[in-house]
């Protein structure tokens, strides 16, 4: 055939050279000339036939003994299984049907003796002694327990063996029905590398939304940054078609859709083509939302992923139930948002920078992170509200200590002093004064106001686990590794007792709310309770199987609520020392977990924690028990109904209720602390309770004649990210709806962040004039 650019030319040349062929391979003696190519890489097309020849033949593509070999050995193996499982079958089977038959011939021959003995006057002796003893009954009540006997196993060995089946047949497919299948899939899906950007979405019909998510899950779990890599590892190994993606999504890869910015000028009319092509196409439209989620996890795909969101929002996608967290996309200068619909989707960090968001309808839109807060540069070890419910209190493996104010979720002040892990926290009654334990064998006490230190507590010769102030706040007590608990005047810092009986680290103390009793959990697995007045051990609380972590006092004193790392949380009657209930695994495997009553009279089934119980604490009104454990859950149980009232999930470790009931703070190893709303079982919002006094902090001056502040703006990269950062400078808000998972409008948020309402500048300039 003659050239394509040379039409006075044969082609004579194929192009080998490893690079992206603009002659497409078939070469004329000037297109080798004007192509630049090395001579070895223009191969005469004879030769370049041979050199094909040679290497199929160096492969044994034609060889098909192995093949051949392989099918026969597999025919052969299912006609032995399959005769092998039709024997079974059929024994079992038969088997089965002489149970049945037996029973039912036993049945007949107590009737026939009635039935065949019409003249019992010359009735055999054993069948007329058979014929009293149905009369007596004891032989009908025999068989009749016999065979209930029978019937009860033979219908556990037949639910049994429907168990066994199903979880064969489960296995059978999971383990060689869909392996394959990906085989089948992978022959038969050869992907066609394609130029035109519609082409290649074309061939994601084939592909539902729930393979897409699945293969976004698989990555996330693994935490892959290079996706190609990854999934070519483990191709035939999971679902049919991930050679096809992998080609699919390396295409996209080397198009313009990856390099430019589709929502610029020049790319407007192959835009607007694109979205007629595919405006009712569900398939290209999940196909899309998987881009743009793909940019979470490997960052050549930022910018198709935010070509995809742009078109996504122009197609007026409805992104129900849509989770974009941790997306990374490149948009451009006053990205346009308008018409766009968010229902249920979470939107932490989302940089909105100059973005043009008219008439839109964001619903149940979720904003994580503004309730919690971030300062510490370790591991947060203890929390605690000051009894006006306005200050929280932290520590931290930093070595520091941060005072809240959670009016606005801003720290008000570090205190430094301790050499080494600060590991309890604790307010005197009065708010004044901040007590603080630490690994450096030492407690301080601190001016909550000044935030200096007052008074340097030392006795204890190993790591202060606990400190506690009793209710009158002239004492403090604390618990050690040195398996001792101390008792200190708060106001000379002078120790008044040592109280000894442990075997083991002192993890937890608690005063009662008359300040009579003090208790302790310790490494030792039991539980303590002492006099204060006279200094003595008034009680041994032993049924924890491993170490106590926690114990708290219910507001009334009645109860005494325990945490341990056996996984449990247990109730005890302080009165009489009984343990009154306890929560605890009842069955590992399902998961399933009890509440056990020791007098043995009731049992009650609930779900709780399976890993350790760090902490427990009751809500001020003592209706509530709130847990946290390393199972990264929060619990909350109804203490009258002894049920699990709600499950708060993303936290771990300790809790502490705020002075209201409803507020709960949780801190975990992620360096945080966070706020929850235990009656809606929801992340507080700075908006929420008193917590909208945040909002007014932050102003909207209009000090030139422009719409829109002055400001700088990083309007390069959209985050959506585990640790969210919601900006929104200049961004432009008409009409539409803005409201978060609460119900609660969030144009006010937006504005905090330095957006204009136009609708509000529009009355303000009617004001003016």
């Amino acid at each position: 055939m003659n050239c394509t650019y040379h039409t006075d030319n044969q082609v004579s040349m194929i192009c080998i050279a490893p690079h992206k062929c603009q002659c497409q391979r078939k070469l004329c003696v000037e297109c080798q000339f004007n192509h630049g190519v090395d001579v070895k890489h223009a191969v005469p097309i004879k030769i370049f036939q041979e050199m094909v020849k040679k290497k199929l033949r160096e492969y044994n593509l034609d060889e098909t003994s192995e093949i051949t070999k392989q099918k026969n050995n597999f025919k052969l193996m299912f006609s032995q299984t399959q005769s092998m499982m039709k024997k079974i079958w059929e024994q079992l089977s038969e088997s089965f049907k002489h149970i049945y038959n037996l029973i039912e011939k036993k049945n007949k021959s107590y009737s026939n003796l009635i039935n065949e003995n019409t003249n019992l006057a010359e009735t055999s002796f054993s069948d007329l002694e058979q014929i009293v003893s149905i009369l007596e009954g004891k032989i009908l009540d025999d068989w009749k327990d016999e065979k209930k006997s029978y019937l009860i196993k033979l219908q556990e060995e037949q639910h049994q063996f429907e168990q066994d089946l199903n979880s064969f047949v489960e296995k059978l497919k999971r383990k060689i029905i869909i392996p394959i299948q990906n085989i089948t899939q992978d022959l038969i899906s050869v992907y066609e590398r394609k130029e035109d950007l519609y082409e290649i979405l074309a061939q994601t019909k084939k592909y539902d939304e729930l393979f897409l998510n699945e293969i976004i899950e698989l990555l996330k779990k693994e935490k892959v940054t290079d996706c190609f890599q990854y999934l070519s590892s483990k191709r035939n190994k999971y679902q049919p078609g991930y050679n096809f993606i992998i080609c699919l999504i390396k295409n996209i890869s080397e198009i313009d859709f990856n390099k430019q910015n589709y929502s610029a000028f020049n790319y407007e009319q192959i835009r607007k083509d694109l979205i007629k092509k595919i405006d009712q196409d569900k398939h290209i439209r999940n196909f899309l939302k998987f881009l743009v989620q793909l940019t979470a996890i490997d960052q050549r795909f930022i910018k198709c992923g935010s070509n995809s969101l742009n078109l996504l929002v122009e197609l007026k996608v409805n992104l129900r139930e849509q989770s974009f967290e941790n997306i990374r996309i490149k948009i451009p200068l006053q990205c346009n948002f308008n018409g766009s619909e968010f229902d249920n989707v979470d939107i932490s960090g989302m940089n909105l920078n100059q973005a043009s968001l008219f008439d839109c309808k964001w619903r149940n839109v979720q904003i994580h992170g503004l309730s919690k807060l971030d300062g510490h540069s370790n591991y947060v070890s203890s929390v605690c509200f000051s009894p006006d419910g306005y200050t929280l209190a932290s520590g931290s493996y930093d070595h520091s200590i941060g005072l809240w104010d959670l009016k606005t979720g801003q720290q008000q002040a570090k205190l430094n002093g301790h050499s080494h892990y600060v590991m309890s926290v604790y307010f005197s009654p009065d708010g004044t004064t901040l007590a603080s334990g630490s690994e450096d064998e030492s407690i301080r006490l601190w001016d909550v106001k000044t935030g200096q230190q007052k008074l340097e507590l030392k006795g204890h010769d190993a790591t202060v686990w606990s400190v506690c102030f009793s209710p009158d706040g002239t004492t403090l007590a604390s618990g050690s590794s040195d398996n001792s608990i101390r008792l200190w005047d708060v106001q000379t810092g002078q120790q008044k007792a040592k109280l000894d009986g442990h075997s083991h680290y002192v993890r937890s103390i608690c005063f009662s709310p008359d300040g009579i009793t003090l208790a302790s959990g310790s490494s030792d697995k039991s539980i303590r309770l002492w006099d204060i007045k006279t200094e003595q051990q008034k009680a041994k609380l032993d049924g924890h199987s491993h170490y106590v972590m926690s114990v708290c006092f219910s507001p009334d004193g009645t109860t005494l609520a325990s945490g341990s790392s056996d996984n449990s949380i247990r109730l005890w009657n302080v009165i009489t020392g009984y343990q009154k209930l306890k929560l605890e695994a009842h069955d590992a495997m399902f998961g399933q977990f009890v509440f056990l009553l020791m007098t043995g009279q009731q049992k009650l089934e609930l779900t709780v924690h399976d890993a350790t119980v760090w902490s427990i604490c009751f809500s001020p009104d003592g209706t509530t028990l709130a847990s946290g454990s390393s199972d990264k859950s929060i619990r909350l149980f109804d203490v009258n109904t002894k049920q699990q009232e709600v499950k708060l999930d993303g936290h771990i470790n300790l809790v502490y209720f705020f002075p209201d009931g409803i507020t709960l703070a949780s801190r975990s190893s992620d360096n945080s602390i966070r706020l929850w709303n235990v009656k809606t079982a929801k992340e507080i919002l700075p908006q929420d309770n008193f917590y909208k006094d945040l909002l007014s902090q932050f102003k909207w001056p209009i000090q030139t004649t422009s719409i829109l502040k002055n400001d700088e703006i990083d309007h390069t990269i959209l985050r959506i990210c585990q640790n969210p950062i919601l900006e929104a400078k200049g961004a432009l808000i008409l009409k539409g709806e803005f409201v978060n998972d609460q119900g609660q409008d969030l144009k006010l948020l937006l504005k905090s962040k330095g957006s204009c309402i136009l609708e509000s500048q529009t009355q303000f300039q009617k004001q003016q004039h």
